[in-house]
């Protein structure tokens, strides 16, 4: 007599709230075979799954929130016998179906706490404030690529930071979305180091009451077009930023730096660096190429646009 796989179920620990349209929809719209579904790629410490177009990572409850991410406390997903490409099935919004090793793995949202990105307004800061925290930052270990392939492109990847760094001075829109354009997609690992800098960069324009702000419109159309140039998680790890979402640690950063928290800023920065092997120093020197431009900004007296509005008006 065949064994009947029991299912296994785990409730996740915590969800990104802005998943709640994206399963809701999966789940009303399935394929032929009647999943909603596929298995995109595993790894030790996450699972990623393909709705339509749409990634949502199912991650160790270890790894801090993060956008279109559920948290759950199991890890070893590559020991799991889940493999890519396998259908999955999404039912009633609320519970995703995973074949396993072991028959099913039922991963249920029910209970568990939602995330939200936060938003921080760094109006507040000064040009004196953002001299300390670039000085913070300066502190910390520059990335060091760690494969061949990373070596070889580092100094082409600090060419092309050199680019944005002129191109954000010279406050040209179309030299920031070229400048970026050229950052798609070079270096090495899962999210190549010029993705992971525009990451950072991006998050960081992307906040309320920054100068950099103006320049969302070249960073996001260059994100968008360049999309194909990158692996499928990059791309989406980017978008994310350009809409001002990120893991929690990066926004603990941005909260700590806007609070003017030395301290804070030091340990958050710390929890970044942990993230994969390069990724976590290379989101960190966009977040420092982002915090330059935006002094350079104020120490040249530009100001934002809704100023410009309210002197207009004066």
């Amino acid at each position: 007599m065949t064994p009947v796989a029991i299912p296994v179920a785990v409730s996740a620990t915590s969800w990104d709230a802005a998943l709640a349209e994206t399963l809701s929809g999966a789940a009303e719209r399935a394929f032929g075979d009647g999943t909603h579904g596929t298995v995109h790629s595993v790894h030790r410490r996450v699972v990623n799954v393909l709705f339509d177009d749409a990634l949502v990572a199912i991650a160790d409850d270890g790894i801090d929130d993060a956008p279109a991410t559920i948290r759950v406390p199991l890890s070893d997903w590559d020991a799991r016998g889940i493999r890519q490409g396998a259908a999955v099935l999404a039912v009633g919004g609320d519970r995703i179906e995973l074949p396993c090793a072991d028959g099913t793995l039922v991963v249920s949202l029910c209970g568990a706490v939602t995330w939200s990105a936060p938003r921080a307004d760094l109006s507040v800061l000064t040009t004196a404030d953002l001299a300390v925290a670039l000085s913070a930052l300066d502190a910390l270990p520059a990335p060091e690529p760690v494969t061949p392939f990373g070596r070889a492109a580092d100094e082409l990847l600090r060419a092309r930071i050199e680019g944005m760094r002129t191109a954000l001075r010279t406050g040209d829109d179309e030299a920031v979305r070229s400048a970026a354009s050229a950052l798609i997609g070079l270096g090495e690992g899962l999210t190549p180091s010029g993705d992971d800098v525009l990451t950072g960069l991006t998050l960081l324009a992307a906040q309320d009451g920054t100068l950099l702000n103006r320049f969302l419109p070249a960073l996001s159309d260059a994100v968008h077009d360049g999309g194909e140039r990158t692996g499928l998680l990059s791309a989406t790890t980017m978008a994310h930023a350009v809409a001002g979402r990120g893991r929690q640690s990066l926004h603990d950063l941005i909260a700590a730096l806007r609070d003017r928290d030395g301290d804070g800023l030091r340990r958050a920065a710390d929890r970044v660096l942990q993230i994969g092997h390069t990724s976590g120093a290379d989101i960190l020197s966009g977040i420092r190429l982002a915090l330059e431009a935006e002094h350079a900004a104020h120490s040249a007296g530009r100001t934002r646009p809704r100023d410009d509005e309210k002197k207009e008006q004066s």
